[in-house]
């Protein structure tokens, strides 16, 4: 077992019980539950993948985790099997968009395998899973739809759509005070808050509350018998009638709970995306983020008792690194080549990095090992452009940014008494000027602005006008030239 299925297993796993004799090649649609998507690729929603999607075998080395592994790739796998039935998308949580199931995506440009179980921040990264249409009139942009529950028509005709609407749109409320003291002698600590949520179908409230102190009656499976746990409770309200579901967290005497990473110690509250009425009570499809994650899965109401089962929890990636795939590698090799074939076939390129001289844009520097020869690229509109190379006496400098304008200088020694400047100006992520010029014995004799020349006077007031340089973090990757 690798490192990375080993995490896959302990951090994106499931709880939701499988229906008895209904595996994932016999369910008939109308029992299987509703289904998150939560990427956006390519203009289409995705249902993100939790799993590999090789089942799980049992490992010696670490078989406590098996069970628990199986379970969450059978019900990822009940997923994947019946995608093509989930055709109606939620939207606002009150109405309905017809949808259809699209293709599956497993690999990423460059031809590797998606690590499953992560959300990314950048659309340019995608993630593993199947990916969803809208269909019908008005025709839009998946990204544009707000929803992320599907459903069958199955599970749609025996269950009923119920509003969800804020408890309050101003400020936060708390729950009310009979049903606070009701859970504070229920679980015999003393609340720190409460919030009142979500008002649904008119007759369910929805809130959360959390508790000082450790919680000592914990049933929470311990690696770690030191390990004291914190107590939040999701509630859901039905007249005179309260129904708690204990969300366990960690305690510390010294820095107090936490329930995520992050979390200021405060339990933040699920977003109900969808709630039902059906045959075995009701249920409701919560999103709870968390500065670095996500989880998703149902609570159900049924039989007077409030569960909750979790289908998945993801990684939520935060400032990743724009990715630059080996197709976008061989276009910049294959661009500075044309651009001097008879200097740059000799030159080898082995490594390349961002450089944030616009943080509107993409700058990519790519080099041989000596940063002696290269080139920078921008990418505007999804192309990559280039903007100036370097050569063995040519070397880059990077000044301040001013008034939203950003500089890259490509400056040095041309030759006997003349010294040859680039200057190059970014705006809004763009390119937007260009000017060169040469000194000779340290004598300006005019320049060059965007291929136009203009006179010595103009080009000393430009070349003034740039700010002083600093210098920049610049973090190499190596390019496998195999």
């Amino acid at each position: 077992m690798t490192k990375k299925l080993l995490l896959t297993l302990i951090c994106a796993c499931s709880i939701l019980p499988m229906t008895a004799g209904s595996g994932p090649d016999k369910n008939d649609g109308s029992t299987l539950p509703p289904m998150f998507l939560l990427g956006n690729n390519g203009g289409m929603k995705q249902m993100v993948y939790w799993c590999y999607i090789e089942e799980p075998q049992l490992d010696e080395e670490y078989p406590e985790y098996y069970k628990e592994a199986h379970q969450a790739w059978e019900i990822q796998e009940q997923f994947r099997r019946n995608a093509s039935k989930y055709t109606k998308l939620i939207v606002d949580g009150t109405q309905t968009r017809d949808v259809k199931y699209v293709d599956e995506i497993m690999l990423n440009p460059d031809g590797e395998q998606i690590f499953p179980g992560e959300l990314h921040s950048r659309p340019q990264i995608p993630s593993a899973g199947a990916r969803f249409a809208l269909q019908g009139e008005p025709k839009m942009n998946m990204d544009e739809v707000p929803g992320s529950v599907v459903v069958t028509d199955s599970y749609l005709a025996s269950h009923k759509l119920l509003k969800i609407q804020p408890a309050s749109t101003d400020e936060e409320v708390p729950l009310p005070a009979a049903v606070i003291k009701k859970m504070e002698e229920k679980y015999g600590m003393q609340a720190t808050q409460s919030k009142k949520v979500y008002i649904i179908g008119d007759r369910y409230t929805y809130g959360v509350m959390q508790f000082e102190g450790e919680y000592k009656n914990s049933t929470r499976k311990r690696y770690n018998q030191d390990e004291k746990s914190a107590l939040a409770l999701e509630i859901i309200i039905d007249g005179d009638k309260v129904y708690s579901y204990p969300v366990e967290g960690w305690y510390d005497p010294e820095f107090g709970c936490t329930w995520n990473a992050d979390d200021g110690g405060e339990y933040f509250p699920s977003n109900i995306v969808a709630a039902f009425e059906g045959p075995q009570g009701v249920e409701f499809c919560y999103l709870h983020w968390a500065p670095e994650s996500a989880t998703t899965g149902i609570m159900t109401l049924s039989n007077g008792k409030l569960d909750r089962q979790e289908y998945a929890v993801y990684h939520s990636l935060i400032d990743e690194q724009i990715p630059v795939w080996k197709k976008d590698i061989e276009e910049m090799k294959r661009i500075y080549l044309d651009d001097d074939p008879g200097e740059h076939e000799f030159v080898n390129l082995t490594k390349w990095a961002h450089v944030f001289i616009d943080y509107e844009g993409e700058q990519i520097w790519i080099s041989d090992e000596a940063e002696e020869n290269g080139a920078f690229f921008s990418r505007e509109d999804g192309k990559l452009k280039l903007v100036g190379t370097v050569r063995a006496s040519l070397k880059p400098s990077f000044p301040q940014s001013s008034d939203g304008n950003n500089y890259l200088v490509i400056s040095g020694p041309a030759g006997g008494p003349s010294y040859y400047t680039e200057i190059f100006k970014f705006k809004g992520g763009k390119l937007i000027e260009s000017f060169n010029c040469l000194e000779v014995y340290g004598e300006l004799d005019g320049g060059a602005l965007n291929g136009k020349e203009i006179n010595t006077e103009q080009a000393k007031a430009y070349m003034k006008a740039v700010p002083e340089t600093y210098e920049p973090f610049i973090y190499w990757n190596e390019i496998n030239n195999e």
